[in-house]
């Protein structure tokens, strides 16, 4: 096999939306954790679950939250479930991007990847849910496989080589993302990084942040494709 670029999808702003399934199932699971109700505060875009959690016990002033994640996060699958289910409706994929998951999977110069905060079961749920499900991300790295965004590369790298046999760099790698975080991270990980405004965050935001390229949303590939173009193997 030939060296491909490895595009890695950030899910949440990028991929899909979910209509506010995702907020909501935080808060009710992190509250039934706890067993009281919560103060609430921002969430942060571009955070990994479990920093995601550990906020809402800060800003509660809640100590020992660590200790709490692993029910929280048992919570939290299940209200998502139920969520997904009674809400499909509502559950939008970002413009462009099934066209794009078609023609790079079908490509001979790329392969897809998701690089996501969310936990692994998340993904899967919402991918299932936005009918996304279909596609095969081979290079993949969630919430538990490193403690910060930018080690997820890494991890997604690792999940590549075990699936494929093929091994590849992070000079490879192109993150598709819709949050400064997602640049931060590809800076310190040394890939590449194509911002999207589809988030929470405007172009304008985005592109200030210096990324290698930003667009509205992905339904003009071309950005994208030049990345891959210029990816170093």
């Amino acid at each position: 096999m030939s060296p491909r670029a490895i595009v890695l999808f950030d899910v949440d702003g990028a991929l899909l939306i979910t209509g506010g399934a995702t907020t909501r199932c935080i808060w009710r699971a992190a509250e039934a954790t706890f067993g009281r109700p919560l103060d609430r505060c921002p969430l942060t875009a571009g955070l990994l679950d479990p920093e995601l959690f550990l906020s809402i016990a800060h800003h509660n002033q809640i100590e020992g939250a660590q200790a709490a994640l692993e029910d929280y996060t048992r919570l939290y699958f299940i209200e998502l479930e139920k969520e997904l289910t009674a809400t499909r409706d509502k559950i939008k994929v970002m413009p462009g991007v099934e066209p794009l998951l078609d023609s790079l999977q079908s490509s001979d110069r790329a392969s897809l990847g998701i690089l996501t905060g969310n936990f692994r079961r998340a993904t899967e749920l919402k991918l299932k849910a936005a009918g996304l499900d279909r596609f095969s991300f081979p290079a993949s790295a969630f919430a538990e496989d490193a403690p910060t965004r930018q080690e997820l590369v890494d991890a997604a790298l690792e999940h590549y080589h075990a699936a494929t046999g093929q091994s590849a760099t992070a000079a490879q790698a192109i993150i598709v993302g819709d949050t400064p975080r997602d640049i931060a991270a590809a800076r310190m990980a040394g890939c590449k990084v194509l911002s999207v405004a589809t988030g929470q965050y405007t172009l304008a935001q985005l592109q200030a942040e210096r990324p290698d390229a930003a667009v509205e949303n992905l339904l003009d590939p071309q950005p994208l494709h030049d990345l891959i173009g210029r990816v170093t193997y």
